[in-house]
């Protein structure tokens, strides 16, 4: 009878399954409790190491109080339980040859930095009933004292005459920005607060992020950032001109981190007004609508309003500058780069009041320029920030300028050399005059260029020359000019017409490096030249090293 029961027993399946999901839902509920207590220290850690920042950049900006200073910061922490367990200054030195931990040297002098230690307990809310009453947590962060400075690379007209710098705007946007040139005398003159720019697009365009950096990082659309430069700038014309530009704007997209690295500062969310970060608003609405067009490039006929000089149409294509380049930058001596963008330019010129026996004259002229690069030597503060001084280490972009004719349909394609040609100068009914020349830019040394407190305090731009033009583009292609004579087909070097278009050529050189000048420069760039400022210098700004 036993034997019998007991093998009816091991032979029932009745009740399996709920043994088995019983045994399942144990562990699941374990796995989710261990789950909770798991984010909750997560989070904690995360907490306590904003916590540990804020007080590290709290003593790093005093550290004649810096103790002080760093438990002022923990004690506005919501959690009672979190201590400031050491604060340690010291000097900082940012040497890629050391290892992280010793580049921060305890107590060393001068003074520079601030490390603190910050400890807090937690009470897990499952993990007691193993025996884990509470858990302790550490966290640990350094901060320097970081003497910074923002600088650009490119440049901008103090004036100019004629429509060209709106029919340039207007094609890089991509509708009709009816800028006269009151309106970009007005764009020129004017400056920008970068910082405070980033600050109206957090607040006033609810960009929902939280710093400058995330700012810069978010899609954000045309009209949008050009209603918020219009806040940030302090001269009411340039404020005016700039809304009503962003009422004409399409909604397209822009990301400002592709041309602006805030550096250190881009960890902030509130602008300092007595200290900004200025730009130009013509450069920074050019070079905001240079990243925004999708072809990057400008085709117009345009009158320049320059003496001798009629019909003018230029083709500009901007390329793609170099990897992790920006335009304008925020950073530290020795670790900060801007690079200018690679440029094809060519211009088709008209003269007027050419000679009776030439007829219409044309000068079509080619540049080409590769990227310029401006590196942060020095920043000087030891004068105090009111005495603040700047280097730029400044390398020209090697290039090329031409008296061509080429396809512009080619212009894009940067990977691909230009195919030159002659240029057709004159065209008469038996007889064509051709000429071509070719001037190769260099610029493959640097050159350091100093900066003053007046010099930045005045946004000073300041040029660096290739020196490989003494004179102006034109002048220089024009002395190399080999003109030649097709009559009937037959090639002729020399000749009374010859004679004639070398002598107005040469008349017209001025004007036509004029055009070249106010085009190019338009455009950002300059041929044989780069163009750079500081556009603000803060001393003594404190950053997480660590």
């Amino acid at each position: 009878m036993l034997g019998r029961a007991i093998g009816r027993l091991a032979a029932a399946r009745d009740g399996n399954v709920a043994m088995i999901l019983a045994g399942g839902l144990t562990m699941l509920t374990g796995t989710a409790v261990l789950g909770v207590d798991t984010a909750t220290l997560y989070l904690e850690k995360r907490r306590l190491q904003g916590a540990a920042d804020a007080a590290a950049l709290a003593a790093a900006a005093d550290l004649d109080n810096a103790g002080t200073r760093a438990q002022a910061a923990v004690a506005l922490s919501p959690d009672n339980a979190t201590r400031l367990v050491t604060m340690t200054p010291g000097r900082f030195t940012r040497d890629a040859r050391l290892s992280v931990d010793a580049r921060f040297l305890a107590n060393g002098t001068p003074g520079n930095a601030a490390q603190v230690a910050l400890q807090s307990r937690i009470q897990p809310v499952f993990a007691r009933v193993f025996g884990y009453r509470d858990v302790t947590i550490d966290a640990r962060a350094t901060a320097a004292q970081i003497d910074l400075a923002g600088f650009s690379i490119g440049t901008r007209l103090a004036s100019v005459q004629g429509g060209l710098p709106g029919a340039l705007l207007s094609q890089l946007a991509g509708s009709e920005l009816s800028l006269s040139v009151m309106d970009y005398n007005a764009l020129v003159s004017a400056q920008v607060d970068l910082l405070k720019t980033a600050e109206l697009l957090r607040t006033g365009a609810g960009v929902q992020v939280a710093s400058f950096d995330e700012v810069l990082a978010t899609d954000i659309t045309l009209p949008q950032l050009v209603t918020a430069m219009a806040g940030a700038t302090t001269s009411s014309a340039a404020a005016h001109v700039l809304r009503s530009v962003a009422g004409k704007l399409p909604n397209r997209n822009v990301r400002l981190d592709t041309i602006i690295d805030l550096g250190p500062l881009g960890s902030r969310s509130a602008a300092d007004p007595q200290r900004p970060v200025n730009t130009d608003a013509y450069a920074f609405l050019r070079e905001t609508l240079q990243i925004s067009s999708g072809t990057r490039q400008v085709q117009s006929e345009v009158d320049l309003g320059i003496p001798g000089i009629g019909q003018t149409q230029l083709w500009l294509q901007i390329g793609e500058r170099p990897a992790s380049s920006r335009w304008l930058s925020i950073g530290e001596a020795g670790q900060t780069i801007v690079r200018s963008a690679q440029t094809r330019l060519w211009i088709d010129i008209r003269l007027l009041n050419a000679p009776l026996s030439l007829g219409s004259v044309r000068v079509p002229i080619y540049v080409e320029l590769a990227s310029a690069e401006a590196r942060l030597a020095q920043v000087g503060c030891r004068g105090g920030p009111g005495n603040a001084t700047a280097a730029l280490d400044v390398t020209p972009s090697v290039g090329r300028a031409a008296i061509a004719d080429l396809d512009p349909a080619s212009l894009p394609y940067f990977q691909q050399a230009m195919t030159l040609r002659p240029a057709r100068l004159v065209t008469l009914p038996l007889v064509s005059l051709t000429g071509q020349a070719d001037v190769q830019l260099g610029g493959v040394h640097t050159q350091r260029v100093n900066f003053s407190t007046a010099e930045i305090d005045g946004n000073v731009v300041k040029s660096v020359s290739t020196n490989d033009i003494a004179a102006g583009v034109a002048s220089s292609l024009l002395r190399n000019v080999d003109i030649r004579a097709n009559v009937l087909g037959l090639g002729l070097s020399t000749g009374l017409l010859t004679h004639t278009l070398g002598n107005t050529l040469s008349a017209v050189a001025p004007a036509l490096d004029l055009v070249v000048g106010q085009v190019s420069a338009l455009a950002g760039v300059h041929v044989g030249q780069a163009d750079v400022r500081i556009d603000g210098v803060r001393c003594g700004t404190p950053v997480l090293v660590g």
